[in-house]
């Protein structure tokens, strides 16, 4: 019996590991532009599987920390909504404290966990990748 019990044990975990750690990590595509007013931005995240089918019903938010001064300038969760007529696509609205280089985080909850970070350098009138030192 307990032989059957360590084989039930190895199977849930197999089971319950995340997609990442299979090798099988969905994609997370961030665009940022700004919006209708100061320091407000408009995110749109856009989430596939492996092979590139969007993934939709998935529950996931925004937030934003400036790198240089993370304890000072950071952005509460926001929540990003689906977009109609585009299949994993969703949109969520940040508003940050400055402009300059923020790390966006976002979270997806499900039905497959994920964090991505992507690092940004917002500026009044665009959004463009941060530079890599």
């Amino acid at each position: 019996m307990t032989q059957l019990t360590a084989v039930l044990a190895t199977a849930i975990t197999l089971l319950s590991v995340p997609a990442w750690a299979q090798g099988t990590r969905q994609r997370v595509d961030l665009d940022c532009q700004p919006a209708d007013a100061a320091l407000a931005y408009l995110c749109t995240v856009r989430i596939a599987d492996a092979a590139g089918k969007p993934i939709e019903g998935t529950d996931l938010t925004l937030s934003a920390e400036m790198p240089s001064m993370p304890m000072a300038h950071s952005v509460q969760p926001v929540r990003a909504m689906p977009v109609a007529g585009q299949p994993g696509a969703y949109q969520g609205r940040i508003e940050l404290e400055m402009t300059g280089e923020w790390a966006v985080k976002v979270q997806v909850k499900g039905p497959r966990p994920d964090i991505v970070v992507r690092k940004l350098d917002f500026q009044p009138d665009k959004v463009t990748p941060a530079a890599t030192r």
